[in-house]
């Protein structure tokens, strides 16, 4: 077998692994009530996908090392999400403008038990009530580029 072949077996037993050993229904934060100004894709989205999501959605990150193409570094964020269907399961949407409830990146960040995959962040503390609210606001707004 090739070196990348087997590079890539072991990586998707070490994340089989893992989630095997990740508690079901990981508790998550209530988002914040929505706000009645508009959120910044740039000042405030972009900020915590880089905080607490890029290091694994990234090239080479961990969810790239497992198929999963979605990168939330800067530059790449809304090409990868918006409007774009899920690798998992190409019947969700990873972020449906002006549609949060239906948007599946917010559905994992904000769910005990998601329609597909696992509860986000993987590694981590779940965002909080804040950062969930305003990831709901900016989608609900049309997950504008601003």
């Amino acid at each position: 077998m090739q070196s990348s072949t087997c590079r890539r077996i072991a990586v998707l037993s070490l994340y089989t692994a893992v989630l095997a050993l990740l508690p079901l229904g990981c508790p998550v934060n209530e988002p914040a009530p929505p706000i009645e100004r508009d959120v910044s894709f740039a000042m405030e989205i972009q900020p915590i996908f880089t905080q607490e999501c890029a290091s694994c959605h990234s090239q080479g990150g961990f969810a790239d090392n497992v198929g999963i193409p979605m990168r939330l570094v800067e530059g790449l964020t809304l090409d990868s999400t918006v409007n774009q269907a899920s690798t998992q399961d190409a019947t969700f949407t990873l972020i449906e403008p002006f549609d949060a409830a239906n948007s599946l990146l917010f559905l994992k960040l904000s769910e005990n038990a998601p329609p597909v995959g696992s509860t986000m962040p993987l590694f981590g503390e779940p965002l909080s009530s804040d950062e969930l609210g305003l990831i709901r606001d900016w989608i609900d707004q049309g997950a504008m580029d601003n």
